[in-house]
This record gives C-alpha cells, structure tokens and sequence, in this order.
C-alpha cells in the first residue's frame, strides 16, 4: 500500500475531541480517527495513550463535515484511521487528501482483525512504544460496558493504566487473540476486563486457553488480574442513550428511502429497544444492556447501507453534489470561525461558488473556486506555519490481505 503519512495503533462520543497531556500544542502531533463504536474507541485512545496522540471520534458509518474541521483545527503532522470505509467513510480522507494531510487506515473487515491490524501498524511504525508494552489488556469485542470502562480509564489515566493496549477477543474469536497476543516479544501481566451479573461474565473470554497459551509464550509466573463490571441503572442507561440515539439516527438517514432490507433491520432495532427499555424499568439491567447490544448492531446496517445509498443519489447530479460539497466547505469554515481563525476571504470564495452554482457555471466551480477554498483553508491551518507537509502518494490502508 502507498503511504500517505505515518499511522496510528490500538485494540465514540459523537462529535467529541479529546486530548491527551503531555505533548507541546505547537508541535504538529499525531490525530486519531475513529467511530463511537465502542472497541474502536477503545483501541484509539489506548493508542492514544501510547503515543501521546489526539483522538477525534465521529459518528459511526456517517461522514461530517464538522469533524473534518475539527482535524484542520488541530494542525496535525499526520493522522491515523481505524477502521474501514465503512465505519469512517471516504469523505474524510478525500478531504485529508484536499488539504494535504498524511493518513493511514489501520482495519479489518471485523473488530478483531482491525485490531491486529492495529497492533501491526504499531509494531512498525512505532516500535519504540511497542516495546514498551508490559501488560495487555483482553475484553470481549461485543462487552460495550467493559469497553467503556477501560476508555474511561485510559482517559483518566491513573497510575498503570498508560501502556496497556488492549486485545479484543470474542467466543470463536479465540484463535485471533491468540495471533495478537503472539506479536509480542514480552510480557509480565494480563488482565481481563469484564461485565458480569454477579455470576459468569455475560460475554465469554475463553479465559482458559488464553492464560494457557500466554503461560507458555511469557512463562508461568505471568500475573493474571480481573476487573469485572456489573450493568448497574448508570450505565445501562448510557448504553440505552446511546443506543437509543444511534438508532433515531438510522431512521432519519432513511427516511424517503427505499431500501427494504435496511427498513426490516430499523423495525427490528425498535423492537429490541423497545424490550430494552421495558427490561430497564423493571430492573432487569442485565437483560437491557443484551438487548441493547443486540438493537446497535441492527441500527449499525441500517446506517451503513443507507450511506452507500445516499452518497449514489448524490452522485447522480452535479448540481446537488456540487451544493452538498459548498455546503460541507461552510459548515467547516463555521467551525474554523468559532476556533479563532480569519476565515472572511474563504467566505467571500463560498459566496462567489454559490453565486457560479445558481448560474449554471459548473466548471468555475469545480476547476476555480473550489480548489481555491481548499488551499485557502489548508494555508489557515495545517500549513499555517509556513512548513508545508512533504508531497505525499496517497494514504496508505494497513488491512488485513
């Protein structure tokens, strides 16, 4: 694959932009991308940690121009995706790609292989950070609250928790945190992140052969530790929120659409979320939080499918695509505006584009007054400093073959 600039590690909040101490503002850092998903997050910010990096999370499956703006606003020497064109569609790195921002795409086509991949890209490009890694961290991919647990914790960072990246497994995932945790060269500790009623863990670990595999690669005396985690009414109800939200949106995306199986899958999230909330009111935590799980993937397809439907429409005209991009160019300008930066000459450009657009006049647009916006916004910000990013090939995909 063709690198576009270095890359990021690790196995949402919507609109949401987190930083991390310790590295100078004025210095160009590293930027995470990644969705609201939870073992994406998860992954992101223990990479994070690692490499003193930003994480910028954006609504899963969906692009946002607001979110493209938050990237210029932190002026970053590179960036690093994970996840796939699905997840984190390819409006953004055509947008990285306009304002000459490096990227690579860390992902799989699963959590677990993205994860590897993950893992990959750290091992080379940071190898350093990488080395320095003494204890994982092993949680079920589909264990939203565990997941969110550990992000909580990386976020607030007490003593330890820096440095452990974490290794999504999952029941028939075995063999794939087995190839995980068989890139490492070094271990001293494991430890299993859990949800759990009060009795087996909701979502199974296969606890038993990790530990045996680990004895034999690390050595017998490796420590072992458990943290588990019990869908209390706080937290399941944040899940529900969350869930409830993710599927509002689904539904909004599909609205005057005519894609059956994507409204077969809306109905079916509704339902799950309508059990969910019956389970949550009368105390059934643990039944809420499965079910809930259950209603976020459905709402997951809907999403994505009715993207890939919504960008063909797109497609099909130069008026309206040309209007959806000035008016993706404005909400970004909107943004940058309320950061600090002078951005009244952008706008005179986008009033100028606007007026072409109403005239008919396509190829001033696009051959003209675009282009220009878009250096004029890259000079405002990634390039400010009068240090232009060397040319780069293109963003390079560090995924699974």
């Amino acid at each position: 694959m063709e690198l576009k600039k270095p890359a990021v590690i690790f196995i949402g909040l919507i609109f949401t932009l987190a930083v991390l101490p310790g590295r100078s503002a004025a210095d160009p850092g590293i930027v995470i991308l990644v969705t609201d998903n939870e073992a994406d997050a998860a992954l992101a910010y223990s990479v994070a940690a690692l490499l003193d990096a930003r994480v910028i999370v954006s609504p899963w499956g969906t692009y946002s121009p607001e979110i493209s703006a938050e990237i210029l606003s932190e002026e970053p020497g590179r960036v690093i995706i994970i996840g796939g064109p699905v997840a984190i569609p390819e409006d953004y790195t055509g947008d990285m790609d306009d304002f000459g921002i490096p990227y690579e795409r860390w992902y799989g086509e699963t959590r677990y292989e993205t994860n590897l991949a993950v893992i990959d890209g750290l091992k080379k490009e940071f190898p350093e950070a990488f080395k320095g890694i003494e204890t994982v961290v092993i949680a079920n991919g589909r264990d939203g609250l565990a997941l969110r647990e550990y992000t909580r914790t990386v976020k607030i960072g007490p003593s330890g928790t820096h440095g452990r990246l974490i290794i999504l497994t999952d029941d028939g995932k075995t063999n794939e945190t087995l190839e995980a945790l068989a890139k490492f060269s070094g271990l001293n500790g494991v430890v299993y992140m859990t949800t759990s009623d009060g009795g087996e863990p909701l979502f199974p670990l296969n606890q038993g052969r990790v530990l045996g595999f680990a004895r034999e690669r690390f050595g017998n005396d490796i420590g072992t530790e458990e943290k588990a985690t019990s869908p209390g009414p706080r937290d399941t109800l944040e899940v529900l929120t969350a869930v409830q939200n993710k599927t509002n949106r689904a539904e909004k995306l599909l609205d005057g659409l005519q894609i059956p199986a994507a409204r077969r899958k809306l109905e079916t999230a509704k339902d799950l979320l309508e059990e969910a909330w019956s389970a949550y009111n009368a105390g059934d935590y643990s039944r809420a939080y499965l079910l809930a799980v259950r209603a976020g993937g459905e709402a997951d397809f809907v999403i994505a499918r009715t993207y890939v439907e919504i960008r063909t429409v797109y497609q099909g005209s130069a008026a309206v695509r040309l209007q959806r991009r000035l008016s993706q160019l404005e909400v970004m300008v909107n943004v940058l505006r309320e950061k600090g930066y002078d951005v009244d000459g952008i706008e005179s450009l986008l009033q100028q584009a606007e007026d072409a657009l109403k005239r008919g006049d396509y190829s001033e647009v696009i051959n003209d007054l675009i282009p220009r916006i878009k250096e004029m916004l890259a000079e405002k910000t990634v390039r400010r400093h009068g240090v232009p990013h060397p040319p780069r090939p293109g963003g390079r995909d560090r995924g699974r073959p």
